[in-house]
Parts: C-alpha cells; structure tokens; sequence
C-alpha cells in the first residue's frame, strides 16, 4: 500500500463534504487551559461555566456510576479537583466526539464502535503504565480515538462501507484490508485527514495514521507501540458486528513487541502471545467499565 496515493484518495472524500463536525471554539479554549501547567481550576472552571452544556456534561459525568463518588459533587471546580486535569481533558474531548456524530447515519452499531474504542483506551492506559510510559493519560486518549476515520467513512460512505461490511462477515478479512479495496485507502489516512482539519497535535495523528503500520511512526514509536497493541488485542476479544474484525498477529504488532521490550524497565513476557494473554486479566474489568462509559456518555 503506498501511503502518499491513499493519502490522496483520503483527501479526496473530503472535498465535497459541507457538514464535517467542527471542534467548538470553548472546547479548544478549554483543553488548552487543561494543558497549561500554570492554569488554575479557577480559571478552568469559570471557562467551563461560561458554556452551560459543557458544564452540565462535566458535572453529570462526575457524578455517573463511572466514578463511584461517595457524595454528590455539585461544582465544575470540584469537579477538577476530584478527576485531575487530565482526566476532564479526555471526558471533554471524547464526549465531544461522541456527541458529534451521535445522529448520524452509520452502517455499523455505534455502541459497539465505540465500546471497542473505550476498551483500546484502557488497554492502552494499563499497558502505558507497565512500561511506565511517562505520560499514560495520552496514551488513553489516543486509543479512544485511533478509529475516528471509521466513523467518517461510515456516515460519508454509508452504502460502500456498508457493501464492504456486509462482504467480510464471517471471514478473515479485516476491516483495514477490505477499505483498501474498496476505496484505495483506509480508516487510518481519512483519519489522519479528520485529525488535522480539527487541528490534533502532531503526535495523535501520526499514531492515528501509523496504528497498523507501527513500525513507520516517526513521532512517538512507543506511544504507536501501545497503541498498535492494545487495537490488536481488543479485536481479538471483542464481538463487533463486523466493524472490527481480529487476525493473527502480523509484522505491525511484531514490530510494536520489539518496541515495548526495549522501553520496558521490567521483562514483560516470553514472547508476544504470551505477554497478549496475561492482559486477560484486565479484559473483562475493562469492557464493563467501556459500556458504562458509553452509556454514561450517551446518555
């Protein structure tokens, strides 16, 4: 697959699209806050107040069954506090996300798409801290949104994507193998393209390009690393209608083993299988926690 010709073809489903979901300017403003050491939560706060939906997202989501608080927090300052800073940067984003495509049309279950990309987080997120990448709240944030170009195919594309699905069910196929043929390029280079336009740092799109080819990131290759695995392992272990199918694996995931053993401070595990079964362990916690965070998300 030559990566500057499906760059082109990437580009070209974009050009005639009038609609794309834009990142709100609040939104932008708030995450930028959110990374600024020398930001207060006062600051933040008051910048989150200033927009009612975004505050009420934040104290509704606190307040779900996914944190398990013991009392009630009813503030957007408490709210900092209690979450961290990183941690409401990745609840902003991802339910912005969410919320962006929610009504639109898609050939595939949505809940399941994004169950398996909240999942992809964790595994990343445990992973990160195993190897004790320094910044695992990244690496979280980035597998939630390693597949954003699917969704744009998905609703830009319907009838094609839906043809494409329909023709690898019960087969070996991956979905990334199958957008190939079918459209000369893959979720990986339209998401690359959908990660510009809302203007991603440089280091998530090149994990969103590179996630199936780790072995040609140039931005952070552990940080593809993680995420080429943790995409891996949840396709093998999930049940997703088609959206995402799992295959034995190949010279991307070998190329992310040989990474993580070197950044790794501690032996991970005799061979690439063997360190793929003991995140078994983690799975079923973590696909649980997924769909509650979906369901806190959508709700």
């Amino acid at each position: 697959m030559e990566k500057v010709a499906m760059m082109i073809e990437a580009r070209r489903l974009f050009k005639n699209v009038s609609d794309l979901p834009t990142i709100p300017a609040i939104v932008s403003k708030v995450v930028s806050l959110l990374d600024n050491h020398d930001a207060s939560p006062d600051d933040i706060a008051d910048l989150i107040l200033s927009d009612q939906v975004l505050a009420a997202r934040v104290i509704k989501v606190v307040n779900s069954p996914l944190y398990r608080t013991n009392t009630p927090i009813p503030s957007v300052k408490r709210a900092l506090l209690f979450l961290g800073f990183k941690s409401v940067r990745e609840m902003i984003l991802t339910s912005y996300f969410i919320h962006s495509f929610k009504q639109k049309k898609q050939p595939f279950d949505m809940k399941s798409f994004w169950t398996h990309s909240f999942s992809v987080g964790a595994i990343a997120r445990y992973i990160a801290r195993l190897i004790r990448y320094p910044d695992v709240e990244k690496a979280y944030l980035v597998g939630i949104l390693h597949d954003i170009g699917k969704v744009f195919l998905g609703h830009y594309c319907t009838d094609m994507y839906g043809q494409m699905l329909t023709s690898i069910t019960n087969t070996s196929y991956t979905t990334y193998e199958a957008e190939y043929e079918f459209f000369d390029t893959t979720h990986c280079e339209v998401g690359l393209c959908l990660a510009q336009r809302w203007n991603f740092p440089s280091v998530y799109c090149d994990v969103i390009s590179y996630h199936h080819d780790s072995e040609k990131a140039t931005e952070d290759a552990f940080l593809t690393a993680i995420i080429s695995l943790a995409d891996f392992y949840c396709l093998s272990h999930g049940n997703f209608d088609s959206v995402a199918q799992a295959s034995i694996p190949g010279r991307s995931e070998e190329h992310a083993w040989d990474v993580l053993r070197v950044i790794a401070t501690d032996p991970l595990a005799s061979s690439l299988e063997h360190f793929l079964s003991k995140l078994d362990e983690e799975y079923d916690v973590i696909s649980r926690e997924a769909e509650l965070l979906f369901n806190t998300m959508t709700s």
